[in-house]
């Protein structure tokens, strides 16, 4: 029988000495793997109370994983399409990593959700990855947009 941890959300610490550790993806902003989602949009959406940052953060943190499984509400660009279409592509590296990110402990993260997609058995990765390509190409049929499949071709 293996015992073989499932991967985990860390916290990236800002202490003197601190280090990550081998085999583990650093989750920044300006990545594939980061949140395009800011607590600002929380308030400015009505999501969250002014100034309530835990419940803006809990916002934000169910706008990645609808936007990850396809939702186009919020971030309805090309840009953000192919995003979203990089990730899901990516995922298998995520496969048994953990994921640090600057979330503070007891909160929930983004990256939760990127390890769990990553971390279902590959027919449900799969198929949570389909669900979401079939979602956006409906949207953009719906707008008259080309299909992403196409979009990836011309990026």
């Amino acid at each position: 029988m293996s015992t073989t941890a499932l991967p985990v959300r860390r916290v990236r610490e800002r202490t003197k000495g601190w280090r990550r550790g081998d085999g583990i993806i650093v989750d920044r902003t300006t990545k594939d793997w980061g949140n395009p989602f800011r607590l600002q949009w929380a308030y400015d959406l009505q999501l969250a109370e002014p100034g309530d940052r835990a419940a803006a953060h809990e916002a934000v943190v169910d706008l990645y994983r609808k936007w990850l499984a396809g939702d186009r509400a919020y971030l309805d660009d090309a840009k953000h399409d192919l995003l979203r279409d990089r990730v899901l592509d990516r995922l298998g590296e995520l496969r048994g990593r953990d994921l640090i990110c600057p979330c503070k402990r007891g909160l929930r993260c983004h990256a939760e959700t990127l390890i769990q997609w990553a971390n279902a058995a590959p027919d449900e990765t799969a198929r949570y990855v389909q669900l979401a390509r079939r979602r956006v190409d409906r949207s953009r049929a719906r707008r008259g947009e080309t299909p992403l499949v196409h979009l990836k071709d011309a990026a």
